[in-house]
């Protein structure tokens, strides 16, 4: 019943306000919390791949279905620069369900050069600027998923070299080319 009463009480000002309102879910671990538009748990700030893939079944599935051709695990395998790539998505976001299971795919493939940072946010997309990573500067999020790629400066400093927002930008094309694609023109 109380759990009930706080739903229809988040309802409510969800619809006052227009803002998206989180619930704390009955069965959920302390902290956790539910997205009142698909009662389902959120997974916000920074997280890991194993933490995407246990967080909700339509990453594994989606992930299951990434082929990356060798060609493609390559090149990727190829860079030699030290780059971070920061993916911002929504634990609730289709786009996210669909697009960052090809960066999940590419990290599998082992290369010391580039740093995967995955931050995830509520239907808001507002993120604490301290939970970008060190040398990271904090980036507007407008929508998700985007991928922000920094290149690592003489002094550890990163300098936002490009991003990919949302989708890969020719028709096509997996989000995989894409990242590659932005990662290769990042070469000095």
């Amino acid at each position: 019943m109380k759990s009930a009463l706080l739903t229809l009480v988040a309802l409510g000002l969800q619809a006052q306000s227009g803002a998206v309102v989180v619930v704390p879910g009955p069965n959920l671990p302390p902290g956790a919390l539910l997205d009142v538009k698909d009662s389902l748990p959120l997974l916000l700030g920074p997280a890991t791949a194993k933490a995407i893939l246990a967080h909700r079944a339509v990453f594994r599935d989606t992930l299951a279905q990434v082929k990356l051709s060798a060609q493609l695990k390559g090149r990727w395998q190829a860079i030699h620069q030290p780059l971070t790539l920061v993916a911002v998505f929504g634990s609730w976001c289709a786009d996210s369900h669909l697009q960052l299971p090809d960066l999940l795919a590419l990290e599998a493939v082992p290369t010391p050069f580039i740093e995967i940072h995955y931050l995830g946010v509520n239907r808001d997309k507002q993120l604490d600027p301290a939970r970008w990573p060190a040398g990271c500067a904090a980036q507007v999020v407008a929508r998700v998923p985007t991928f922000y790629l920094f290149a690592t400066q003489p002094g550890g400093k990163q300098q936002l070299v490009g991003s990919v927002v949302e989708n890969p930008p020719r028709p096509g094309q997996t989000m995989a080319e894409a990242l590659l694609e932005l990662v290769e023109a990042a070469r000095p």
